[in-house]
């Protein structure tokens, strides 16, 4: 046997048979000599020709390499991807941007792995064509996080198709092609610097296209800019090793001086090897390398090249993630000893809050500093692809190398090998995906949230992890420090509240008796079961407040920590005293909108000390007991943080007077209220003096003062901190005791709107009046703001003039022009829709804008529903269905229920949809089989079960009062004698003048039996 080296692979054939002389190579890999074979007739091993067949007899040294053959030497037709450093490795990637082109031949069953070959290798971009997508296929197969992705897909009939992965901190811009022509391409203009640029262009031939892709192919290009660089690449099914086949293609590639980059077959089969996936530029020079490496993801090769960077005018590499402080894994024992033994009878004296405080969390920080370790991010990233196990990655190599073997065999046991590995690797990852979103769906137990949290990891980009650096606007210059940039968010933070705040109005202030008749409001001490019971309902977190402390950490040692807490707390209610240490915020910046490198453009959210979440909570739920059981109680017309209440119950009762004002005639104008930084801009003085009003004890009192005044905040940027600065007015947000501070200091609002309604929800509020006309409603609600405003003013509230709107709900037809109101001289905008508490409400109450948002967002769940369904057993779907499907379709439906069969339509389609998807039924099928076999409501029965359960609550007294106007049971009798209605509990129907309120919730409920809803 005679062999024949090239780097990374070695064939084998029998040199018997080789008739002509044989001359000695050295190799450049292992050393030893390598043949080189010179015949009149190609030499081929295993069905494929080498590059170095029909050359010229030529002498060479004993150590010289053959000139013919030196071109060549390099190149290996059997590299495969899976086994390449140059994919994989970081430190063998060639210096520049690494990309290419695929045949993938489907792309959604391939999906998890193309995001694998993505996320975890060195590749900055890829092509893929033949993606065999449609406008119904699941978005959310095809996002890889850190990439963006382009898309074309075949317009008429089946396959084809072109997408472009390419990282997200690359600058690129999708080209519009203005020539109408059926090409299956994608054009974007890269623009890495100023000086740097090209055009990436992503292309697939069908092998039946029609003459005229020549023409529009010529059109194309001379759309394109040659000035500049242009890369174009694709399947072209065109074997370009075939002088005649690739004779009109050449002609013109070289009209625009497009060099073919391509060496070698890049679709091998038993019987065919053709060059038809091909890499064209107009700067050969610029590219460094190119490789053809075997893939078991499609049966043609992986074509990458890799263009050249100055590294000094354009910085490739991503952000790297900063090293982690955490405790390891084999040190968590011994912490938790640690904790345990840590002796606090000792440490605390329980009558100096503030040294004990202190001293408590200084111990818990002391304990945790003591264990951390700092963990260093890994160059390459960790797999997106949670269920894409080492066993997996494995499989895929042996698969594609036994690709490897088939293709130089030409053996058909070595291809049944192949097939057989490939679709093992197919079946793994399906069970493995399937292992997956079971686990996580059946821990959820119903818990949408922590279901889309999961889930949103794997379907959602992730921008917190992109390699996108945060650049802010600083004294004129943009800056990346992140010191600099946490002090610029620290400062407009406190400075732009403090250019809000004025001095507060005398006719607020001043101390109210405490009235001994009624229930006085007093912080009582708590037990060491109500503190565990408290840090046990505490939501899971992980972001870490200034001692290094989350509510998990908490939870987890709550068995050492709850004797000291319970303890501190009550020194703490017993003194009056908010310790000065709990009082201290760390503030992380969220992005709204607009320019990202303006600081106005992003909002403050608090991470506090999680231990003074638990003396809130204990603290809000005796506030709330003593405002339940006392007649200094919150405003009906507040929906907000209480007990029975709900957005659901607040747009219900808002709709209901709205509807039976408008069956009456005449026009309802509504005014809904932005207030600019409502809870940062509360002042102090004036919610004291507000809670003396609720019969508090000047104990309570004293401990509220202290939990307002002299806290600190600080902002937190990629882990650096900004210097402390401190807050004068506002209460905490992020806090528990916040919203209910703020829902007791606009509790009288209703109070000073004369004439009006008002209805609010902790800070969002709509007053609305009822008129003859437009024009009437406008006039009155003019003369109402001129009250509102002056009482905010006097409470140091400011509204938003800008986002405050108007709108005018009427059955009429719209008038051309709408009346104006006014506040403070500002014309406020009138609307035609505003959403508010979640549901969009338009003019006519017609609900087809919401009925549109509802749709896409289900839609977009069920998209991620029907790609993750065949992982899924039964009872896992039906979970994953009643808790991302069903929530958004039911939200508030007894309020918008209410719109025509012909605007609901489309919401029963989808619903039916859902189900089908649900039971893995195609589209034909009929449903209500599948609500037969998992006993499942149709959408009508779904809409009168919603109703009946809250006529269910109004009538047990599980309600807000204000909705009992609206449902009321029969109670008439003749005689002596009952009737057969007031017997069941039939409840009285409302007098209404128009089919359009009739529609109305207390209508419909009214027409339910007595009988069904107490069964709900």
């Amino acid at each position: 046997m005679v062999s024949l080296d090239s780097p990374g692979s070695r064939i084998d054939f029998d040199s018997s048979n080789i008739p002509e002389s044989l001359y000695a190579i050295p190799d450049s890999v292992s050393g030893t000599q390598a043949i080189l074979i010179s015949s009149p007739h190609p030499v081929q091993a295993g069905g494929i020709v080498n590059c170095a067949t029909e050359l010229p007899l030529i002498k060479t040294k004993q150590n010289g390499l053959n000139p013919a053959v030196r071109k060549h030497r390099k190149f290996n037709f059997f590299q495969c991807v899976n086994h390449s450093r140059v994919i994989w490795d970081p430190r063998a990637k060639p210096k520049g941007l690494l990309g290419g082109h695929l045949n993938i031949r489907s792309v959604i069953p391939k999906s998890d792995q193309i995001q694998h070959l993505l996320t975890d290798s060195n590749l900055d971009f890829l092509c893929l064509s033949e993606t065999w997508l449609h406008k119904h296929s699941p978005y959310a197969a095809l996002i890889v996080p850190g990439y963006n992705v382009f898309r074309r897909d075949r317009i008429e009939g089946r396959g084809g198709g072109v997408m472009i992965y390419i990282k997200e901190h690359i600058r690129c811009k999708q080209i519009e092609w203005s020539c109408d022509n059926e090409l299956e391409c994608i054009g974007l203009n890269v623009t890495l610097s100023p000086q740097m640029y090209f055009t990436l262009i992503g292309m697939y031939r069908p092998p039946s296209t029609k003459s005229v892709f020549f023409d529009q192919f010529n059109t194309m290009l001379r759309e394109c800019d040659f000035g500049k660089e242009v890369i174009l690449m694709g399947d072209f099914n065109i074997n370009y090793e075939d002088k005649c086949c690739r004779k009109t293609l050449k002609r013109i590639t070289n009209t625009f001086d497009l060099t073919q980059l391509v060496k070698g077959p890049t679709r091998v089969t038993c019987c065919s090897k053709t060059q038809i996936d091909l890499v064209f530029s107009n700067k050969p020079e610029r590219v460094t390398k190119s490789f053809n490496m075997v893939t078991g993801l499609s049966d043609h090769n992986l074509t990458l090249i890799a263009r050249k960077l100055s590294r000094s005018r354009f910085n490739l590499s991503t952000v790297r993630k900063p090293d982690q402080l955490r405790i390891p894994k084999s040190e968590l024992n011994y912490f938790e000893k640690a904790i345990k033994g840590i002796n606090w009878n000792d440490l605390l004296s329980y009558t100096d809050v503030e040294a004990d405080s202190q001293v408590f969390l200084s111990t818990i920080q002391t304990t945790i500093n003591g264990f951390l370790k700092k963990i260093k991010s890994k160059p390459g990233q960790k797999s997106t692809l949670p269920w894409l196990n080492g066993e997996i990655w494995k499989l895929m190599k042996e698969r594609d190398y036994a690709l490897k073997i088939a293709l130089k065999s030409k053996l058909e046991h070595d291809r049944r090998r192949f097939t057989m590995l490939r679709n093992k690797v197919m079946k793994e990852i399906r069970q493995a995906k399937a292992n997956f979103f079971i686990n996580i769906i059946g821990e959820a137990k119903g818990n949408s949230k922590l279901i889309w949290e999961n889930l949103k990891k794997l379907t959602v980009k992730d921008h917190s992890n992109t390699a996108k650096r945060l650049e802010i606007m600083v004294n004129n210059n943009l800056t990346q420090d992140a010191v600099e940039i946490a002090i610029a968010f620290n400062s407009y933070f406190i400075d732009s509240v403090r250019a809000l705040t004025q001095n507060p109005s005398t006719c607020f202030l001043g101390s109210v008796l405490v009235n001994d008749t009624q229930p006085v409001f007093i912080i009582r001490e708590v037990s060491e079961s109500k503190v565990n019971k408290v840090i046990s309902s505490l939501k899971n977190s992980k972001a870490k407040d200034v001692f290094g402390m989350d509510s998990t950490f908490l939870k987890n040692y709550k068995e050492s920590l709850i004797g000291p807490i319970t303890k501190v707390t009550n020194t703490s209610i017993g003194l009056g005293v908010f310790p000065r240490v709990w009082k201290s915020a760390i503030i992380t910046a969220i992005f709204k909108s607009g320019d990202p490198a303006d600081v106005s453009n992003y909002r403050p959210i608090s991470i506090l000390p999680v231990v003074s979440k638990v003396v809130e909570k204990c603290v809000a739920e005796q506030l709330i007991a003593h405002l339940n059981n006392s007649p200094f109680t919150l405003h009906s017309m507040q929906f907000g943080f209480r007990a029975k209440h709900s957005t659901e119950t607040a747009n219900c009762f808002l709709l209901e007077n709205v509807k039976s004002k408008m069956d009456k005639g005449g026009a309802v104008g509504a005014v809904f209220l932005d207030l600019r930084k409502a809870f940062d801009t509360v002042n102090h003085e004036i919610l004291i003096t507000k809670l003396s009003k609720f019969n508090f004890s000047s104990d309570a009192l004293r401990w509220m003062k202290s939990y307002l005044e002299g806290r600190t905040q600080c902002v937190r940027v990629s882990n650096e901190l900004s210097p402390t600065r401190s807050c004068d007015v506002g209460v905490p947000q992020g806090s528990i005791l916040g919203p209910l501070l703020f829902s007791l200091y606009i509790n009288d609002l209703p109070s000073v709107c004369t004439g009006s309604e008002v209805q609010m929800y902790a800070d969002d509020t709509v007053i609305y009046v009822h008129a003859k006309s437009k024009q009437q409603a406008a006039q009155e609600l003019t003369t109402v703001m001129v009250q509102v405003t002056k009482w905010l003013s006097d409470l140091c509230l400011h509204l938003n003039v800008k986002k405050t709107v108007c709108m005018f709900f009427t059955k009429r037809a719209t008038d051309a022009t709408e009346p104006d109101v006014y506040v403070s001289g500002e014309k406020l905008q009138v609307v035609s829709d505003f959403k508010y508490l979640g549901i969009i409400l338009d003019s006519k109450l017609s609900f087809k804008k919401h009925v549109k948002k509802v749709i896409q967002i289900t839609k977009f769940n069920l998209a991620n529903f029907r790609f993750i369904r065949n992982c899924l057993t039964t009872e896992v779907a039906k979970l994953y269905f009643k808790s991302m499907i069903l929530p958004h379709l039911t939200y508030c439906l007894t309020s918008w229920a209410q719109a025509c069969c012909t605007t609901l339509k489309p919401i029963q389609s989808v619903y039916k949809q859902a189900l089908k998807v649900l039971d893995r039924k195609p589209n034909s099928h009929h449903h209500c089989h599948i609500l037969r076999k998992h006993e499942l409501l149709s959408w009508e029965n779904l809409v009168q079960y919603t109703d009946a359960c809250l006529v269910f609550k109004i009538l047990n007294g599980l309600a807000p009062p204000p909705l009992n106007i609206f449902v009321k049971q029969k109670t008439q009798t003749y005689g002596s004698r009952s009737t057969r209605s007031a017997m069941r509990g039939d409840c009285i129907v409302p007098l209404r003048k128009s089919t359009f309120s009739k529609s109305a919730f207390s209508v419909r409920a009214s027409h339910l039996e007595y009988t069904a809803i107490r069964h709900t």
